[in-house]
């Protein structure tokens, strides 16, 4: 029995979102290298103070873009979010590649560039859902970080390239004008399934304490979307100056590499989340999948230990495509498992709950892992966090056995 084609509206969303999607690796890279190359250390702290600055102004964001969305629908704030990202980063980047204050540039930068991110993240699934129709959020959504790994690593792999052989700066602009298409695309097209109407909610602080509270299922969640952003994503987010303290030269290109590797395992998402889901509900799969994550970094942080000198990123990019199937699987189970934590009317909401629960820890993670890396080294960090997610998981786990469907 043959496929259904996908709709021609799927396959533009798909395509631009993939553009916008190497884009932000480009763009992260060229951040994360100037902030980097304008620390005197490793580039741990600096960098570490720059991502929690952004992180922290999009927790906020994300935690008003419910009552947004309800006043003025979805589509108008998340397209408006898009027009944000490709304005502020093109005219920072500009700004970053012509002048020698660039952590001044950057740390003003960073609130501007955190109220389009929160924003986009929390809105981000539902309307994914409504241009790649499949029935379901899980499925959508695997997709979708399907054709995101393929053009995430390309751009990282030429965003490392491209920053190596110019300037941070063309990075942070490249995210710009690659976000350009998904702007045209979604002030072009409707998307094929019309977003559910999205309830107001006056106080939303109140509201998430509220829900946590009488939802045990989000609290479950929760505990996930605490744990990620201080033990798991920022081997990924901090990569540049982990890569620094291994002493690897080149450096933007190799960070770009494994990168690469990280962008290329979200290829195996939509295999893995199919799998995973046999037999188990999204948030039980999820807890499989964190796993597999720190099972991968707890074999980064043991790589250190042999002399791998001469293919060194070889190994790392490898281990990087463990770590981005399994990580990226993860966070498309979780998202899921909050969705489904409620009635369909409170899916964004509860989708914020967990995004902004994820967001406002992210400050806090980045800035430990910056620290810990700069005091400690990349190898200690990366294997005590790791170690510290399977406690995690574990303590789930033992708490409630996941249901099986």
């Amino acid at each position: 029995m043959s496929k259904t084609p996908l709709e021609p509206r799927t396959v533009g969303f798909l395509f631009v979102g993939g553009l916008a999607d190497a884009g932000m690796i480009v763009g992260h890279l060229g951040v994360t290298s100037a902030t980097t190359y304008a620390s005197a250390g490793n580039g741990g702290v600096t960098t570490g103070i720059f991502l929690a600055i952004m992180l922290f102004v999009a927790g906020i964001a994300a935690l008003w873009t419910n009552q947004m969305a309800a006043k003025w629908g979805g589509e108008k704030v998340f397209t408006l979010a898009q027009v944000g990202v490709a304005a502020s980063w093109t005219f920072v980047g500009v700004l970053e590649a012509v002048t020698d204050s660039s952590l001044v540039v950057l740390f003003v930068a960073a609130p501007i560039f955190g109220i389009s991110s929160g924003i986009s993240w929390v809105l981000t699934p539902v309307i994914t859902r409504s241009y790649v129709d499949t029935g379901s959020l899980s499925a959508s959504l695997a997709r979708r970080s399907a054709v995101s790994g393929i053009a995430a690593m390309l751009g990282a792999v030429i965003g490392g390239y491209l920053i190596l052989a110019t300037d941070p700066g063309v990075g942070i602009v490249a995210n710009g004008l690659l976000t350009l298409p998904l702007v045209i695309f979604l002030i072009s097209f409707r998307p094929l399934v019309a977003l559910k109407p999205i309830r107001a909610h006056s106080r939303p602080t109140h509201d998430i304490f509220s829900r946590l509270r009488n939802n045990p299922q989000l609290q479950r969640v929760a505990v996930v979307a605490v744990a990620m952003p201080l033990l798991v994503i920022p081997v990924i987010t901090m990569i540049v100056p982990i890569l620094n303290d291994l002493d690897h030269a080149p450096l933007p290109s190799g960070a770009g590499l494994m990168l690469a590797g990280v962008a290329g395992g979200r290829l195996l998402v939509p295999y893995l989340t199919k799998r995973l889901l046999n037999h188990r509900q999204e948030l039980a799969a999820a807890l499989w999948a964190e796993i597999w994550t720190s099972g991968f970094m707890i074999i980064l942080a043991a790589s250190v230990l042999f002399p791998l000198s001469d293919f060194d990123l070889v190994v790392w990019t490898i281990i990087g495509f463990g770590l981005g199937a399994s990580r990226f699987t993860e966070g498309t189970l979780a998202t899921a498992a909050a969705a489904k934590s409620g009635a369909k009317s409170d899916e964004v909401m509860n989708i914020a709950v967990f995004m902004t629960i994820g967001i406002f820890c992210s400050p806090v993670g980045v800035l430990l892992w910056g620290f810990m890396i700069e005091y400690i080294g990349a190898p200690s960090t990366v294997a005590i966090s790791a170690v510290a997610m399977i406690a995690v998981v574990l303590v789930l786990a033992g708490q409630s056995r996941p249901a099986r469907r």
